[in-house]
């Protein structure tokens, strides 16, 4: 994995956790993202154990190592993994916009990154 892909995995733990939990559908997306990252052993198994405890967007998002085509690639896969498990709750589309905000994306670069994950999400939760 590159070092861009080792931070964007990081932020979307982060995003998987705004609910408060890590369910399976979350986590089979998480693992799906490490495959097309084309992660390796060691770096599966750091992800798996960093993913076993709450990580919160706050802390977790490495900002100073993203640059702007990195943070629009977290904010895509991150609005799909808000759908991973066939609905956005509450807490999860609080967790997108801070997210956004985090990034210093603006509501009109957001808005078609979400609207398209939205678009896809039905098919992804079909899959997980």
């Amino acid at each position: 994995m590159t070092p861009s892909e080792m931070h964007i995995m990081k932020s979307l733990i982060a995003v998987a956790w705004a609910d408060g939990k890590l369910d399976a559908p979350e986590q089979s997306m998480i693992d799906g993202l490490l495959w097309a990252f084309d992660a390796n052993e060691a770096e599966e198994s750091e992800f798996v154990e960093y993913a076993k405890h709450k990580r919160t967007l706050a802390e977790d998002v490495p900002l100073d190592q993203l640059g702007p085509k990195d943070r629009e690639l977290l904010l895509a896969h991150a609005a799909l993994l808000t759908h991973a498990d066939g609905a956005q709750t509450q807490p999860e589309k609080k967790a997108l916009a801070a997210l956004v905000k985090l990034l210093g994306l603006s509501k009109d670069e957001a808005k078609p990154i979400i609207a398209e994950a939205r678009k896809r999400a039905p098919r992804l939760a079909e899959r997980l």
